[in-house]
């Protein structure tokens, strides 16, 4: 049920007024006032933690409608007392952003404010990522005023991490434009414009204003991110526990409460690691796949999943069983999917993979049992080293 502006505004202070608590106790938040924001407005930030959305939105006392990725609406109650609260705007990660976009533009026309974290992903690695060039020519469409925001504190909640760490979260106002200003410049340079503004690397504000983030089992769900070993070269080998990372291999890393990496010898002494953040070992191993021609590619491949379509927000199980993916293609079970019939592939959360196909049928794929490794990831780099190649 669709409700007024005035209604979701007083929802945004109650919510905010329960959250507040839960906010000051999980990070060090700034609380600076943030500056008055126009009446209507396209909101453009980066996407740091899972909640930076609710963040953004406590921050800047401003009630807007945000993008959020399809699975949200397909979690039964839980989605329905979301949308009644918020009424998001669905975004299948994956698949075409075309109707997304108009659905942007029109609530922008009809109903208020809308915000969008530009990259669609939260962060690996701390570090901004590219965003769809369409956002500029979208901006400039909108006839309001561009907001840019700027969220900093990845190390206070990594992306593929367990559990949260105590440490200093920033959200501050980049830029307000007009529309007659965005209406002057071409779609690349407001693209240029946003990626200035939005752009964050966490390990380079580490460097130049170390802070502390201390916490419990600092290092658990780094598989999540890293798959690659940079001294046997083998792909998702590694185990996490407490502020270990541990391949099969026998290389092994302690990760601190600074957000950097110590090489673990056999005797338990630290030295230096080949990468000392998760920022250059994530570089390494993009790298290391883009020089590897595609039929020597290492293929993804997991046990006991299972595929599911997902139509009107409602999923329904297609096929079960191993999955693997390679040059080739993706298979699970009996259902084989070629390279070239995949439009996009993304993952959400720590990992779960999305993708579409090019007759526009949207799929998820999940664990068939609880205890069953599934590191995501993996399927997303070689999906976009492949996708590199056939460019």
């Amino acid at each position: 049920m669709k409700h007024s502006n005035r209604y979701y505004e007083r929802v945004r202070k109650v919510v905010s007024f329960i959250l507040r608590p839960w906010f000051r106790h999980m990070f060090l938040l700034d609380e600076t006032p943030f500056p008055e924001l126009p009446e209507r407005f396209l909101l453009v930030s980066n996407h740091v933690v899972n909640i930076d959305p609710l963040l953004v939105i406590y921050r800047t006392r401003r009630y807007m409608h945000f993008v959020a990725t399809e699975h949200l609406f397909s979690m039964g109650l839980v989605s329905r007392i979301i949308c009644a609260l918020g009424d998001p705007i669905p975004r299948a990660q994956g698949g075409s952003a075309a109707s997304t976009v108009m659905d942007i533009l029109r609530k922008l026309k009809n109903e208020g404010s809308v915000g969008i974290a530009a990259e669609g992903n939260c962060t690996w690695d701390g570090v901004t990522a590219p965003f769809l060039p369409a956002t500029g020519k979208m901006a400039r469409a909108s006839g309001v005023p561009l907001v840019t925001v700027r969220v900093q504190g990845y190390l206070a909640s990594p992306r593929w991490a367990f559990t949260r760490r105590k440490g200093p979260v920033k959200i501050s106002l980049a830029g307000i434009y007009p529309p007659e200003e965005l209406r002057k410049m071409k779609p690349e340079e407001i693209n240029a414009l946003i990626a200035r503004d939005i752009h964050v690397d966490a390990y380079a504000d580490q460097a130049a204003d170390p802070q502390r983030y201390p916490g419990k089992r600092l290092a658990e769900g780094m598989e999540h991110a890293l798959v690659l070993c940079p001294r046997c070269r083998q792909m998702d080998t590694f185990r996490s526990r407490d502020d270990r990372f541990t391949c099969s291999c026998g290389f092994s890393v302690r990760y601190d409460e600074w957000g950097y990496f110590t090489e673990v010898s056999e005797s338990g002494e630290g030295g230096e690691p080949p990468f000392r953040t998760v920022r250059d070992w994530d570089a390494w191993q993009k790298e290391y796949l883009a020089g590897l021609a595609p039929e020597a590619l290492p293929a993804g491949e997991d046990s006991a999943m299972q595929l599911l379509r997902i139509e009107e927000h409602r999923r329904t199980q297609e096929a079960a069983g191993p999955l693997r993916f390679d040059a080739s293609g993706l298979r699970l079970g009996d259902r084989f999917f070629p390279f070239e019939e995949i439009a996009g592939l993304a993952v959400r959360y720590k990992g779960v993979v999305s993708f579409s196909d090019k007759e526009g049928n949207f799929y998820e794929i999940l664990k068939e049992k609880k205890k069953v490794r599934y590191h995501g990831r993996k399927y997303l780099l070689l999906y976009q080293r492949l996708k590199g190649a056939n460019q």
